[in-house]
């Protein structure tokens, strides 16, 4: 789940979710416009996700700047445990269970200025989607598979493709074309190297997972639907 716009990563076996930029291991994808714009505050990711998560407090705990107001070159944002400033980091990676919460670590560029107002809003998506499905906060799986890049593989699978259905419903508005295709390479990307994996290890678990990861197909259709949603879990709050 290494490297992306939004996705987990696995380092130095600490589970880090977030948005990476650079070295991206789905690399297909990537386009040629220029990024830098520091236009990006915390708070604006905070409406983004209150105007589509009211709740979003509930497994968000803050929204901050990390170590520096500029992205590394590898990460636009990333999910840390509460207190924590650099999803990179190991010792910062988010918690896992039931009720948990976590902050999101934004940069002032996360967003580069050609993005549409569509993708801002995908991405915000896709983050508060990783951080309710590790709160259990769906009835979805939550699983380790023993392999860093694996489990990577699965979280972020089951991530982009809950943000390419929504996308194909028009919850965000209009994708521009290259952010189309580039949603589906990356839902692509992680479908087939987690299909892969279970494929190679034990097929017939194909039959429980592959019910929440419909074929991605070639272009963004509404397929499958919304992950059954479990009641906020008491023990979550804003305020961890």
């Amino acid at each position: 789940m290494e490297n992306g716009y939004v996705w987990t990563v696995r380092r130095r076996g600490a589970l880090l979710l977030g948005t990476t930029g650079a070295a991206l291991l789905c690399a297909a994808a990537l386009t040629s416009q220029p990024a830098r714009a520091a236009d990006l505050s915390p708070d604006q990711v905070a409406g983004l996700l209150a105007s589509m998560h009211p709740d979003y407090t509930t497994y968000i705990h803050e929204i901050r700047y990390g170590r520096s107001r500029l992205r590394p070159l590898s990460i636009y944002a990333g999910l840390v445990r509460p207190g924590g400033t650099d999803p990179r980091d190991a010792d910062d990676g988010p918690r896992i269970g039931r009720g948990v919460v976590n902050d999101l670590i934004v940069y002032a560029d996360t967003f580069e200025p050609w993005r549409t107002p569509a993708w801002r809003l995908l991405i915000a998506d896709h983050e508060y989607f990783h951080a309710r499905h590790l709160a259990k906060g769906y009835d979805l799986p939550l699983v380790g598979f023993g392999v860093a890049s694996v489990d990577t593989d699965y979280l972020e699978a089951i991530a982009w493709q809950y943000v390419t259905r929504r996308a194909a419903d028009g919850v965000y508005g209009t994708l521009s074309r290259a952010e189309s295709a580039e949603v589906l390479s990356r839902y692509r990307c992680y479908y087939e190297d987690f299909r892969r994996y279970v494929f190679r290890t034990q097929p017939s678990a194909w039959a429980h997972y592959g019910r929440f990861l419909p074929d991605p197909g070639t272009r963004i259709t509404s397929a499958g639907s919304a992950p059954t949603e479990e009641p906020p879990p008491e023990a979550a709050g804003g305020t961890r």
